[in-house]
């Protein structure tokens, strides 16, 4: 604005010494042959009066004061205060998107997934093209099993090419984590859950396939029927082939819990956290364990963190619901349950809400 101050001084001096040149002349009586610097710098007849910057008699200083302040000037300043607001805004989104970005690259290093995924949802809010932010998404998407979020964030990068080889073999790695999910044969996954009702149709399908991933649907099927040794064998026979693959393990969980082999299932569990400290699902099941044989403070405390991480997941929910159940706050686990079920109006899957059900309305033992 100083700058503003200096143009609009200099125009004034020059305008004013320009239109009153004549008038000058005439009160003098003769042109002057120097400038005078004891009088006024304006009409050079006054003494100037002291204690202001620019030497003007009182006369000057009062005309000069009056002068109107031309459009243009006005104009000029107000476009350059313009550029300085805009400019400010711009830099404190693309700090504040920056701030987020490197929480999000130090959540990815230490396998929090969820935290990373929240903060790169606030850079993409602000960016959405942002290649760096979009790699980093799929990341955290692919190891939260968020399959919507990773296809969003895959096709803003899927035609671009990086020589970030580091980030690169970490978006590729985590993009083999994430397609071991979908089975290649999408025909005979349509046979397994035709047949997914029928325990004797499950297992003469078991040898009809070499996909780790569809052998694992089939086990998950038969979970129902709770024959736990022919699942655990199945299972068995797809970690012989790929030892980290998550739904198997993730399975395995769930039957040593119902064999009551506690230990052996939250080490389990423990496999599956160092792919995703903040797996929101492990950290449910390990309360459910926890629950099973009857450590309540303990299952407390894992359905607590898994809640933090997302009040809305219907696994922490379910883990909660449970944790007041045994606790004796039936009313609040009601309304957990019916939290659920208005979820599941939206995502049509009533998986967690029909396990839930019979055991906080006293209908199957849990323990």
């Amino acid at each position: 604005m100083r700058l503003i101050a200096e143009i609009v001084k200099k125009y004034y001096l020059y305008d004013f010494n320009e239109s009153h040149m004549e008038e000058n002349h005439s009160t003098a009586g003769a042109p002057q042959s120097h400038f005078n610097e004891s009088l006024c710098a304006n009409c050079q007849v006054n003494v100037y009066e002291p204690g202001y910057t620019i030497n003007l008699c009182s006369d000057c200083r009062k005309s000069l004061i009056k002068y109107p302040i031309p459009k243009w000037i006005k104009f000029f300043a107000l476009g350059i205060l313009a550029v300085m607001v805009i400019s400010l805004v711009r830099t404190q989104q693309y700090i504040s998107a920056a701030v987020h970005l490197g929480k999000a690259e130090n959540a990815i290093d230490q396998k929090h997934f969820v935290t990373a995924q929240r903060e790169l949802s606030l850079v993409l809010n602000k960016f959405p093209k942002d290649f760096n932010a979009n790699a980093y998404m799929m990341v955290a998407s692919a190891y939260n099993f968020d399959f919507e979020a990773y296809q969003i964030a895959f096709d803003k990068v899927a035609d671009i090419k990086t020589e970030d080889q580091t980030l690169l073999s970490t978006v590729n790695a985590a993009s083999e984590y994430i397609a071991q999910s979908f089975p290649k044969d999408t025909l005979m996954y349509k046979r397994i859950v035709a047949v997914a009702k029928d325990k004797e149709k499950l297992l003469a399908l078991v040898d009809s396939t070499d996909e780790i991933v569809l052998k694992t649907h089939i086990a998950n099927f038969l979970f129902e029927t709770k024959d736990y040794d022919r699942v655990d064998g199945i299972v068995n026979k797809v970690l012989a082939v790929n030892p980290n693959f998550y739904q198997a393990l993730s399975l395995k969980t769930a039957v040593k819990r119902n064999t009551a082999k506690y230990d052996e299932a939250l080490a389990l569990c423990d496999r599956l956290l160092a792919f995703n400290a903040e797996d929101i699902y492990v950290l449910s099941q390990k309360a459910r364990i926890e629950l099973k044989r009857k450590h309540d403070r303990e299952a407390a405390v894992f359905a607590s963190k898994a809640l933090t991480l997302d009040p809305e997941n219907d696994s922490a929910i379910e883990a909660t619901a449970m944790v007041d159940y045994f606790a004796g706050r039936k009313k609040e686990s009601l309304a957990s349950l019916a939290k659920i079920k208005a979820h599941e109006t939206h995502s049509g899957d009533s998986t967690i809400s029909k396990r839930l059900s019979p055991i906080i309305l006293g209908s199957e033992i849990y323990r």
